[in-house]
């Protein structure tokens, strides 16, 4: 039978059915787009082989430890640079993704002692220097032997403008007598003890720190003089220069043996003990350098910012080997570019996202400070920073790895909540909360954003024994891991697009 032109029942039905149909079309277009943009299992960029791709290359001898003075840092910014360009994130200003900033830095040069039996002793190797007065020459100071350090002992001898060599024979006297010196314009202190079997486990526990290059940023340096700043970098208590012998080396410095001269302080007889002249070196070292933080933007619809940050600089290398800091910090960089890409992807985000690469964290979290010091920064805009540093690795707490810890939450009750509902949508790894009031957040970038009123937290998987050792290396990741945490970390990120309110 042809059809009459006239519509039945059924069809007129059907109309209805693809009238009403069409009705819920925007909402069916709202939940495939939402989905698209923040189904995680359809969609997520984030990938171990990415991850292990960036951190191979971060660690490579090639990046030299990604130090603040060598080509390693100059590499890094490229790296990420390279890869913000590939996402098509948003240069950060006009001048491109990076931040550039200048430091200071101050280093102890060579340190050394000349005897009067032209015996050279130098730092680390036959002494210990500690303190903040530098010579950058060579002069002569006379030695004069003050016993055991006791005040009685001190009065005796005239200190001033000369070191005072003791026999130490309790440490915690030490600060003590450093104080007595100094008061009395003494020029310095030299200790030996009469057991020497410490002397090189010392050096081994002083070395790194003491031999370390020291930052400020340059543009501050108009309010703060070198000198007060060497002393305040290096983190005296006094400033007293003090020197540690070996007790064999204690007859080249003075003249007399160790027990000669322990035997004269027991029998009350240091003035017994003449004045001897050494020539001594201490030298400063300081220039400026260059680096750079850097950033890439994703623009959403409102100006209102989530910050992600992860610092990218590390130690460095010294003249045997280098420091490859893979957990410290590449793998929050890498963390970092695989969120970036996961976002980059996501259509009409209600926030816009800076994706930050710090540098000069480890010289005082200095690349932060200066982000968030600068002119144009403007505090207001800014919903919450996402710090990521050490993500990679597990400590010695926890019986499994399905954690990670969530630090700072607990100072903003929007960030709080957030956290705990994106635990509830990826339960396969748990925020633990515990180091919530420890020290950790503020050895962070995460504290440059806090101080600034910036609601922050710190995503961290715990210190271990490769913390700041040539042995921090990729070998020692779980990838698996290391996926997963960030996963977990990109359903706060999500959270915060979703529910926060500014």
């Amino acid at each position: 039978m042809m059809n009459n032109g006239n519509i039945s029942i059924s069809e007129s039905g059907k109309c209805l059915s693809i009238f009403r149909l069409l009705r819920f079309l925007p909402f069916f277009l709202f939940l495939i787009i939402f989905h698209h943009c923040f189904g995680q299992e359809i969609s997520s960029k984030i990938d171990k082989k990415d991850l292990k791709s960036f951190i191979k290359t971060l660690t490579s001898s090639q990046f030299s430890g990604r130090g603040l003075d060598n080509d390693g840092q100059i590499k890094t910014q490229e790296f990420i640079t390279s890869r913000f360009k590939e996402l098509q994130l948003e240069p950060f200003s006009a001048d491109g993704y990076l931040e550039k900033f200048s430091l200071y830095q101050i280093s102890r040069g060579e340190l050394f002692i000349n005897t009067q039996n032209h015996r050279k002793l130098q730092n680390f190797d036959r002494m210990i220097f500690g303190g903040v007065i530098q010579y950058n020459e060579e002069i002569k100071r006379e030695v004069i032997f003050g016993g055991y350090g006791t005040e009685e002992e001190l009065n005796q001898i005239e200190v001033e403008n000369r070191f005072v060599l003791i026999s130490l024979k309790d440490e915690r006297e030490e600060t003590n007598i450093k104080r007595r010196l100094e008061a009395r314009n003494a020029s310095g202190l030299i200790i030996f003890q009469k057991d020497d079997r410490n002397f090189e486990t010392m050096k081994r526990r002083l070395k790194e720190f003491h031999t370390q290059k020291r930052y400020s940023i340059a543009n501050r340096l108009d309010t703060v003089k070198l000198d007060s700043l060497f002393e305040e970098i290096f983190n005296t208590i006094t400033t007293i220069n003090t020197i540690t012998i070996p007790e064999a080396e204690v007859k080249n410095v003075i003249g007399l043996s160790k027990n000669k001269l322990v035997n004269l302080a027991d029998n009350r007889k240091i003035d017994d003990v003449p004045p001897v002249v050494i020539n001594i070196h201490f030298e400063r070292v300081g220039k400026m350098v260059e680096t750079a933080n850097v950033a890439g933007i994703i623009r959403g619809e409102s100006d209102k910012t989530i910050i992600i940050s992860a610092h990218y600089d590390h130690l460095g290398k010294n003249d045997k080997l280098y420091y490859p800091g893979a957990d410290d910090n590449a793998s929050g960089v890498a963390a970092l570019l695989e969120l970036a890409e996961e976002f980059s992807q996501y259509i009409n985000l209600k926030y816009t996202m800076i994706f930050l690469a710090t540098s000069a964290e480890e010289g005082g979290l200095l690349g932060s400070l200066y982000h968030t010091e600068h002119p144009d920064f403007d505090h207001s805009k800014f919903i919450c920073n996402i710090n990521i540093d050490m993500i990679s690795r597990c400590d010695n707490i926890h019986n499994d790895c399905k954690y990670l810890y969530c630090i700072g939450n607990n100072q903003s009750e929007m960030l709080d909540s957030i956290v705990r509902k994106a635990n509830k949508l990826y339960p396969q790894y748990i925020f633990d909360y515990s180091e919530n009031g420890s020290d950790i957040f503020a050895r962070t970038d995460g504290h440059s954003f806090m101080k600034k009123g910036i609601p922050s937290i710190t995503f961290f998987s715990g210190l271990h024994n490769d913390y700041h050792k040539p042995t921090d290396t990729m070998d020692k990741i779980n990838f698996d891991i290391l996926e997963n945490r960030i996963k977990l970390i990109c359903e706060v990120i999500k959270l915060l697009q979703k529910d926060s309110v500014p």
